[in-house]
């Protein structure tokens, strides 16, 4: 038996995907970060909380987590096929910018005390984000292909 078939068995049970040995519980870290920005409108101050956020990687999200699991989710990362694992840390690094991005506009913004843009950008970048979980989870469950626009006007037509 390979290393990933046994790894593969391993996990049977756990919030790991079998197929791609990786875990959308990584993405809990981002979900903060989500729900703040969708409340930070009405309550301005989660500002600070979003200013204090701190992007972990895989591994330092695992080994803070203390889910039971943890320690197989790290050593799993390390086997996942790397054409996903790739996909997986590029969607996970422009989430963390992002929010970077995000924390810095919404402050500006919060400054000059332009609330109803403040609001806006923050719920537009909740929802940005929220969209990129869902990537990052489809990455994650092996649903990484995506059709071409003239596909699915066909499936309309």
């Amino acid at each position: 038996m390979t290393t990933v078939e046994e790894y593969q068995e391993r996990v049977i049970g756990t919030n790991i995907d079998p197929r791609s040995l990786l875990s959308t519980d990584y993405f809990n870290h981002f979900n903060e970060v989500v729900m703040m920005l969708g409340m930070v409108g009405d309550m301005p101050e989660l500002l600070d909380d979003i200013d204090k956020w701190d992007f972990k990687t895989y591994r330092e999200h695992f080994m803070d987590s203390g889910l039971g699991f943890a320690p197989l989710a790290i050593e799993c990362y390390e086997v996942a096929p790397p054409e996903l694992r790739e996909k997986f840390e590029k969607i996970a690094t422009q989430m963390s910018m992002l929010i970077v991005e995000t924390r810095v506009k919404l402050r500006q913004t919060w400054e000059v005390n332009e609330m109803d843009k403040f609001k806006d950008m923050a719920n537009l970048h909740s929802m940005e984000l929220q969209g990129m979980i869902d990537d990052g989870a489809a990455i994650v469950h092996g649903y990484t292909s995506t059709l071409d626009q003239s596909k699915i006007d066909d499936m309309f037509a």
